[in-house]
């Protein structure tokens, strides 16, 4: 097999939205490859829904690419059950993931074009992380030619702040990289805290290991903190438990002294009052209102 899922497995620099597009267009390969080898749809799908499965369970908070994935699989299996031969089915399912691009990225073009109203001529801003979305919005309020600053932390590990710190210096963003024990130290500078989240839930949300430290040390300066997130990340615990499970344990020491234990686990929850404001695909809303809307059944 010539498409390498490696590629998305290991990705740990991206936004959830980020890695969800590239699995779509993953997916859309390797469905062309596998009807180019087998006519045998059953054969088609089974090997789809255990690649999809993989990639899945690598990434257990990334609620998007779980939705997106679901609705792939569930349109899928209807399609084989019908009557309609292999190769249509394989088109209707390649057009159905493109559907899901589309209004991935149609979703995105609005919260870049929402949040980045939040975002003031000279404004300090703190990030965590690599978020797709946070990124739009800066890449939004550059092109409107708004002079402001972005401060990342580094987010170690694996250090994918760097990689946000890179694409927005690419743009002409004056952008200035800091590890994540400085957030106290350049927060009193600070306008405003923005960040993204892999999963709204009941009462919080999820996002990379330090974004409740960086939130904390804003409400202690007073600083608000603003959340992007697309509403198609909200995912209640009621409807499947989060995981914080441990990754590779060397990229926090590779020592060789056996008797010291080491955990690196890249996520955590995060209290949804610590949030200011939230910017999502429909508006900018207080936090009460976005959890009386979205959040309450």
């Amino acid at each position: 097999m010539s498409v390498d899922i490696d590629i998305i497995l290991n990705d740990n620099q991206s936004g959830s939205v980020t890695l969800t597009l590239n699995t779509l267009k993953l997916y859309r390969e390797y469905l062309n490859e596998m009807v180019s080898a087998s006519n045998n749809l059953d054969e088609i799908f089974d090997q789809f829904q255990d690649v999809s499965k993989k990639i899945m369970k690598k990434q257990p908070n990334m609620v998007l690419l779980r939705k997106s994935t679901n609705t792939i699989l569930i349109y899928f299996k209807r399609l084989v059950k019908s009557n309609k031969e292999t190769e249509q089915i394989i088109k209707a399912v390649e057009k159905k993931i493109q559907s899901i691009e589309q209004e991935i990225d149609t979703r995105i073009k609005k919260i870049g074009s929402t949040g980045s109203k939040i975002i003031a001529p000279t404004n300090k801003i703190m990030t965590i992380s690599n978020s797709t979305l946070v990124k739009k919005i800066f890449e939004t309020a550059n092109n409107h030619k708004r002079k402001f600053e972005v401060y990342c932390c580094k987010s170690h590990p694996p250090d994918e702040g760097i990689s946000l710190a890179e694409a927005l210096n690419k743009m002409g963003i004056k952008t200035t990289i800091i590890s994540d024990s400085q957030m106290g130290v350049f927060m009193p500078d600070m306008n405003l805290v923005l960040i993204g989240a892999d999963r709204i839930y009941d009462n919080g949300f999820v996002n990379k290991a330090g974004t409740l430290a960086l939130c904390l040390i804003a409400k202690y300066y007073n600083i608000p903190v603003y959340l992007a997130a697309d509403t198609t990340k909200i995912l209640p615990e009621s409807e499947r438990i989060i995981k914080l499970a441990s990754q590779n344990k060397k990229e926090v020491y590779s020592g060789s002294r056996k008797n010291i234990s080491v955990e690196n686990v890249y996520y955590e929850k995060i209290p949804i009052d610590l949030i200011h404001k939230v910017v999502c695909e429909d508006s900018v809303f207080d936090t009460i209102d976005f959890v009386n809307w979205y959040l309450k059944e």
